[in-house]
């Protein structure tokens, strides 16, 4: 159990201090629902909104990080769904 918590806040100290692009930052204003997100760094200053699946496209190497100040909220039911080879063990959600 150590390991794990370790393990996890290393992930999370490290995707805090990741940079995400200009064209990544607050996308779709948080209304990510229904959309198909490449690999990257992601970043909101407000709450992320999941009202439908989202696509997490990309290889088994590629690494998605999600930041965000506000809240992550999911409806009923969604799903992050993998494609193109995506791994759930590279997405990073980093909320703070």
């Amino acid at each position: 159990m150590t390991t794990a918590i370790s393990d996890m806040q290393t992930a999370y100290t490290d995707a805090a201090g990741r940079a995400s692009s200009d064209a990544n930052k607050n996308l779709f204003d948080g209304l990510i629902g229904g959309k198909t997100l490449a690999p990257g760094v992601y970043a909101w200053t407000t709450d992320v909104n999941i009202a439908a699946d989202v696509t997490i496209e990309g290889s088994a190497t590629d690494i998605f990080i999600f930041q965000t100040t506000g809240n992550v909220i999911v409806a009923s039911g969604k799903q992050m769904i993998l494609a193109g080879g995506a791994l759930a063990q590279n997405i990073v959600w980093q909320v703070a």
